[in-house]
């Protein structure tokens, strides 16, 4: 009995953990989503934000100008979610900053992850996942 209750539980961990990391791409959750909705369009650049801070983290140690060209745009495009949640809230821009922060880094963790577990699978960060996906569409929104 005993036996089965480890094997359940290892299954369980397993499954759970894997699945905390991950996201449905961007895509999806914008055809499920009203863009025109102001909390839609924050979580649409804090999902931006968080995967160019994720290609600059990849790019770190191999290309440091993209990785800091990555990073630039992270930040501006934070900055715009942080405005947009002030006038949406009507709060303080500095109360948005730090839930934005925290948000992006809980976006950053899961793109890591996945990046990882990607990696694993055919050698790449992000080809043939949901992250390409995301910085197909955020490359298109950086360009307008």
């Amino acid at each position: 009995m005993k036996k089965y209750f480890f094997l359940f539980l290892f299954f369980f961990l397993n499954f759970n953990f894997s699945k905390a990391y991950s996201q449905e791409p961007l895509s999806e959750y914008l055809s499920k989503n009203d863009l025109d909705k102001i909390d839609v369009q924050i979580q649409m650049l804090h999902r931006c934000s968080a995967v160019y801070a994720y290609a600059s983290f990849i790019l770190k140690d191999k290309d440091l100008i993209n990785s800091k060209n990555f990073i630039e745009k992270s930040n501006k495009i934070l900055f715009k979610a942080n405005d947009l949640s002030v006038e949406l809230r009507k709060s303080k821009l500095e109360d948005e900053q730090k839930k934005a922060e925290k948000i992006r880094n809980e976006l950053l963790e899961k793109y890591v992850q996945s990046g990882k577990e990607n990696w694993e699978k055919n050698k790449s960060h992000y080809k043939n996942s949901y992250i390409e996906i995301d910085m197909g569409i955020c490359g298109k929104l950086t360009q307008s």
